[in-house]
């Protein structure tokens, strides 16, 4: 073989070993998430299939330290391999959020608009620096946070918003099938 096919296949085990770092981590990524989540199964299988792409990649690394191109490619897939994963997080957006908004003047109004989308909702009452506020509570499916949000947003784009991981979330109302 030339020095041309030697140069084509020290590029082709680089791009070999970068993509199983993107797999292997994109993987680990949302194995970790799942842990964090209490998803016990799915972390478990997750990190079964990253720590085999592992094991594939470093090997391939390590029986060649001299060739600085798969060094390159398996730190280029770890850093690109936690972006998709990230990535994939959010579109699967797993688990629930609790939605807290609070109001100076539309409490009971937001509380009501997102009752009729479908939410089970909390009112509670407070006082702010100045007066009373209205805080509306609701815990939802992650994927459906940027509806409550919107539905939040018009009926009151003043209103304070947090959003926080709920990692366990036992019964509830739940009746909103509403990703946008």
């Amino acid at each position: 073989m030339g020095y041309g096919g030697e140069r084509v296949n020290i590029l082709l085990e680089a791009l070999l070993i970068f993509t199983l770092r993107v797999l292997g981590i994109s993987i680990g990524t949302l194995a970790t998430l799942m842990t964090v989540q209490g998803r016990k199964f799915y972390a478990v299988l997750a990190n079964f299939f990253s720590a085999m792409v592992y094991i594939v990649a470093i090997g391939r690394v390590v029986t060649n330290l001299g060739n600085v191109w798969n060094i390159v490619a398996y730190c280029g897939g770890v850093a690109v391999g936690t972006l998709i994963g990230m990535l994939w997080e959010q579109r699967l957006a797993l688990g629930f959020v609790e939605v807290r908004l609070i109001s100076t003047e539309r409490g009971d109004e937001m509380a009501d608009s997102l009752r009729e989308a479908g939410c089970g909702v909390t009112e509670l009452y407070g006082h702010g620096r100045e007066s009373l506020v209205g805080i509306v509570e609701a815990i939802v499916p992650r994927k459906n946070v940027d509806a409550v949000l919107e539905i939040a947003k018009q009926v009151d784009e003043k209103a304070i918003v947090t959003v926080t991981e709920a990692r366990t979330v036992r019964r509830g109302y739940w009746r909103l099938p509403m990703r946008r």
